[in-house]
């Protein structure tokens, strides 16, 4: 079967999609906010103006279908949660997102904006006239209330002998018990107005920081690709196959011959950027821009009996509550799942009635599997989900992975950079630079013994950083009271590199979070230089795990501008880029442009150029492919060398030697060796 290439910009037809309904959950919930906060606090009216932008953004980016789906679902929330005048607000600001983001979507900007809102804003404010005109009893208390006032202000005026005042009073509200809806049509017209206005603005600048935001998902539009063809996913065949995103002139995949059969174990390898995930989605079911792919019938990517993928953070992958729940979540009504069965096979046996919030790291990510399974996939793709693992769970879940396709008779692809995950595998496909080469094993090289670091500090350096009897509980006194870590003591001192080890669950990122003030403990002290380091924030440079979500600017050189403060220039920028081994010119490029490992120096480059006292990583070697990794582990080795004090939190022991000179571990919360 030859694959079709589809029409990403074609709009979708038919049922509401998942993507759909999740962006409606997730915008509903912005507009909520606000409206109920100014129901609530009178001086936060300000925020009215902001009400619409997201049903607005909404709009310009899908389909009415979906839009409308939105305004009903705010508007229901808004009247459980507030009653029926803020739900009547929001009535009106999520119709005016709409519009706005309508016009926007249909190529409208400022004269056609323009000539929208004064179009519109004289009809919604005749909406309330209308309303009002209905609701006599709701009419007649508010006129009632609003004749009182200028009622009283008119007498008080009269007490202090401010004659003219109280008899314009007295006119006035004569005059709006009289004429009320010309009183409400006339400022809710200008009102109305200036809110399209202020909202169209809004909706354009967020719309600027989101203009290279895919708006169409590849994989969503795989499973849309589908249609009626009976679900059969192999055996699979790739014929000088290419891939180009839209919207990109680059071609990401060249000339990919490749076959998959069911009972295989294969590993696709590769640097970060050589189209690993980009092949995966190929393999799910995305059309080629060049090529052939065939298989019997349809890919069914989360359909029974067709393709299944599981994902590098376990947690984007959750949805349901509970570890039962989540296993089955989505798959038709009537589907009968065995799922005690399922949780034994992947190591999760008696779990089922645990939140899927308490499981560890490895737990959450032998979840995924699970519910992967629960679909009786004939293909299963693993993208890289080791990276945040640590040691006895990434061995678990290989040996989890390397049995299904002898157990089940099905195909399971692992995308890794590992070699030990490598060497697992049936056979081996590599990936440079787009293309399949021929496997060169000294690429990946052997995972090393990190030597064993001393525990305690050295007594007689200078004290950076001291913590002493360190406890943290989250929602303490509350029925979901988790105690992440409790009585943790020790010390780092000016120039110390500090690794701290453990697995999933320990304590370790709560740890991160704490040395770096952002989260204030509920017991004991962190001081850095005698003080709190939660009144000292800034002072300590944290690295995100996630990479991406730290990396909030358009462009690298606006990222590390804006970390290091107004005084970093160009200058500084170019510094701080050789510092981490980063082309100078890499500066104006776009930060979603940019691989794994890069996004992870350009955050070491930001943290740099801000002069903290102290860095703080976060697992900054996941999912590096070893050249990347090689140059990470050479930059903080460098830093080192120059004076700079790291602590480290990692799955990753080889080689951070070069880095650390101490070692220290978290078990459940408590930490072992320390001062």
């Amino acid at each position: 079967m030859v694959s079709k290439v589809v029409d990403a910009s074609h709009a979708p037809r038919g049922n509401l999609r998942a993507r759909e309904i999740a962006a409606i959950a997730i915008f509903s919930g912005l507009t909520v906010v606000p409206a109920v906060i100014v129901s609530v606090v009178p001086l936060a009216a300000a925020l009215g103006f902001m009400t619409p932008v997201p049903i607005a953004l909404l709009a310009a980016r899908t389909r009415p279908r979906a839009v409308f789906a939105a305004i009903v679902t705010t508007v229901a929330v808004t009247f459980v949660v507030a009653g029926l005048g803020p739900a009547f607000a929001v009535l009106v600001s999520a119709v005016m997102g709409g519009l706005i983001g309508e016009v926007h979507r249909r190529g409208g900007r400022g004269g056609a904006m323009v000539v929208m809102s004064v179009i519109a804003a004289p009809l919604l404010a005749g909406v309330s006239v209308a309303l009002m005109w209905v609701l006599v009893p709701l009419r007649k208390l508010a006129l009632e209330v609003l004749d009182n006032v200028l009622t009283g202000i008119a007498k008080t005026a009269r007490a202090i002998h401010l004659d003219a005042v109280a008899r314009a009073m007295d006119a006035i509200s004569r005059n709006v018990v009289e004429n009320w809806w010309l009183w409400m049509w006339i400022p809710g017209t200008v009102g109305t107005l200036v809110t399209l206005l202020i909202a169209a603005w809004l909706l354009g600048k967020v719309l600027d920081r989101l203009d290279e935001v895919p708006l169409e998902d590849t994989l969503e539009a795989a499973g849309v690709a589908d249609g009626d063809r009976e679900v059969a996913p192999l055996p699979l065949r790739m014929a000088g196959v290419g891939y180009t995103y839209p919207g990109s002139s680059r071609q990401v995949l060249h000339s990919i011959d490749l076959s998959l059969i069911s009972g295989e174990f294969v590993a696709i390898v590769g640097a970060n950027g050589s189209g690993k995930s980009t092949l995966s989605k190929l393999l799910s079911g995305v059309d080629p821009t060049v090529g052939i792919v065939d298989r019997p019938g349809a890919p069914g990517l989360g359909r029974r009996g067709g393709t299944a993928l599981v994902l590098q953070r376990p947690e984007a992958q959750m949805l349901g509550a509970r570890v039962a729940d989540d296993l089955v979540w989505g798959l038709p009504v009537g589907t009968e799942v065995d799922v005690e069965g399922l949780l034994a096979e992947v190591g999760l046996a008696g779990l089922g009635d645990r939140e899927t919030t308490d499981l560890s790291g490895g737990q959450q990510q032998r979840l995924a599997v699970a519910a992967a399974l629960a679909r009786d996939p004939q293909l299963l793709i693993a993208d890289e989900v080791t990276s945040m693992v640590d040691p006895a769970g990434r061995a678990e879940l290989i040996r989890i992975l390397a049995d299904l396709p002898r157990r089940r008779a099905i195909a399971v692809v692992l995308i890794t950079h590992r070699d030990s995950e490598a060497r697992a595998a049936d056979r081996v496909i590599h990936l440079e630079a787009g293309r399949i080469v021929e496997h060169h094993p000294e690429w990946m090289r052997p995972e090393a013994i990190s030597p064993t670091l001393p525990q305690r500090h050295d007594e007689h350096g200078q004290a950076l950083l001291v913590v002493r009897d360190l406890a943290h509980t989250y929602l303490p006194g509350s029925p979901w009271e988790v105690t992440a870590l409790k009585s943790v003591n020790f010390q780092v001192n000016a120039g110390d590199g500090v690794l701290i080890v453990g697995g999933n669950g320990s304590g370790k990122s709560t740890l991160a979070w704490i040395l770096a003030g952002l989260v204030k403990p509920t017991g004991g002290s962190v001081l850095l230089g005698g003080e709190p380091t939660s009144d000292r924030v800034g002072d300590v440079g944290l690295g995100f795990q996630h990479a991406r979500l730290q990396l909030q600017k358009t462009t690298v050189a606006d990222e590390i501008m804006a970390v290091g403060g107004i005084e970093v220039g160009t200058a500084e920028v170019g510094h701080v880029l050789d510092l981490v081994a980063l082309p100078r010119e890499i500066a104006a490029r776009r930060v979603d442009a940019l691989s794994g490992g890069q996004m992870r120096r350009v955050v070491l480059a930001s943290l740099i150029a801000s002069q903290p006292d102290l860095l703080v990583l976060d697992e900054p070697l996941a999912g590096l492919d070893p050249q990347a990794r090689e140059e990470v582990l050479a930059v903080l080795a460098s830093l080192r060398e120059n004076g700079a004090t790291i602590i480290i939190i990692s799955h990753d022991l080889e080689s951070l030697d070069r880095v650390c000179n101490r070692r220290i571990e978290l078990v459940d919360g408590v930490l072992e060796g320390g001062l």
